[in-house]
């Protein structure tokens, strides 16, 4: 297909657009990813399936660790992880990154054999109030980089925002999403649904359908920080139900494509997103929380490891007697007490047990559909905060 005259802006500091990348859009266009329902659950809304992306198996549902340029750790190196998330506005930051991106393709930039999806950095560039590159920009990245799988151009919702701001910034998406599909190259594209309203969020399905009838792959955003924010959720009468019944009506939407949801920070949140029927999520949450200082248990909320005395919660004794058991890279085979003050001195050692965590909740809930125990086992990761009432909301649902 010949490229539309769209002058490219792809240029924040990687000077993307210095290369020539001779791009043939001649050829058809075959979607790589294969996607398999192997069991479907019968007490939540949760599926368990097989994808097939370039040769590389994927078990769903499936965590992508989200991973900054030039950041450490590379939890790959420590654990078994087939699945990473990068940001195309994060590899044009630089012109190191550009570059080596695109001449060596992300895999060897990043030395990982796994799939890799490339998001386009909609929600990056929109922190600068404006999205300053176009979506040919982002297919050339694409193609000179080659990750596995990219994600269309999008402008995420913003709650603060007015619906007609919000209708506006899917306009964009929505164009983006027609240009990018009618110059696809050899990449996969996952469309993204956005919507403050089910009115909204049906419209924005049927218009992708118009694009693309049945996407092997669709994405949802702006949804899951709704769950944590006040700031701007007045809107909704109830944002956890809202969340909830948005994701249902998505996955009704496209009972056959892989459904992906955007910016999940903790395996709480996983566990639920999990139970609502969504095959794929991503997190930079094992890094952040490690950022500050937080390690991640299974079915406990965040925790610094060792009393701050600054109000933070800390782990109590039952939680300890948790962290004792964990065989990550950072605890295994150490004392409780020697856990504890590496978890609570390096930051390196809080993301690799955070990774560690991630991975063991993903297999254990993959592990409970299988057997048919998917409820019980929610129940009990999901015992704190909103999560409870969520938890119960969805099993409501499902009985209903």
């Amino acid at each position: 297909m010949k490229l539309p005259n769209i002058k490219s802006l792809a240029e924040p500091n990687g000077d993307l657009l210095s290369y020539n990348f001779d791009l043939d859009y001649s050829e058809p266009y075959d979607s790589k990813l294969k996607f398999n329902v192997l069991d479907y659950d019968e007490e939540l809304f949760s599926r368990r399936g097989k994808a097939l992306i370039n040769d590389k198996k994927i078990q769903t549902p499936a965590l992508w660790f989200g991973h900054v340029m030039g950041g450490t750790p590379q939890p790959w190196n420590f654990l078994n992880i087939n699945t990473v998330i990068v940001n195309a506005a994060d590899i044009l930051r630089t012109k190191t990154n550009t570059t080596s991106a695109c001449e060596k393709g992300i895999h060897k930039h990043l030395n990982f054999d796994g799939a890799i999806l490339m998001d386009s950095g909609g929600f990056l560039f929109q922190k600068r109030d404006e999205i300053d590159i176009d979506p040919i920009s982002i297919i050339e990245l694409y193609e000179k980089s080659k990750p596995d799988l990219g994600v269309i151009l999008d402008h995420p919702f913003n709650p603060s925002e007015t619906n007609k701001t919000n209708l506006k910034r899917w306009s964009k998406t929505l164009e983006n999403t027609r240009i990018m599909f009618e110059n696809i190259g050899k990449v996969d594209l996952m469309p993204v649904i956005h919507g403050y309203t089910f009115k909204d969020l049906k419209s924005a399905c049927n218009d992708v359908k118009k694009i693309i009838d049945e996407p092997s792959m669709i994405g949802v955003g702006s949804l899951v920080p709704l769950l944590f924010r006040t700031n701007g959720t007045k809107r909704f009468n109830d944002p956890i139900k809202f969340v909830i019944d948005a994701i249902r009506i998505v996955r009704q939407e496209f009972p056959n494509s892989f459904l992906h949801a955007f910016g999940v920070g903790s395996s709480k949140t996983m566990h639920l997103m999990y139970s609502l029927g969504v095959d794929s999520l991503d997190s930079t949450g094992w890094r952040l929380k490690a950022a500050y200082g937080i390690i991640q248990l299974p079915g406990v909320a965040d925790r610094h490891p060792i009393t701050r005395n600054n109000g933070r919660s800390f782990l109590n004794e039952t939680e300890k007697k948790i962290l004792k058991q964990c065989k990550c890279p950072s605890c295994n085979k150490l004392s409780i007490d020697k856990r504890l003050k590496l978890l609570n001195d390096e930051f390196i050692a809080r993301a690799i047990h955070n990774a560690h965590v991630f991975i063991n909740e993903q297999n254990m809930f993959q592990e409970q559909i299988n057997n048919g125990r998917t409820k019980d086992f929610t129940r009990k990761r999901l015992n704190s905060g909103i999560f409870p009432k969520a938890f119960e909301y969805i099993v409501e649902k499902k009985n209903s």
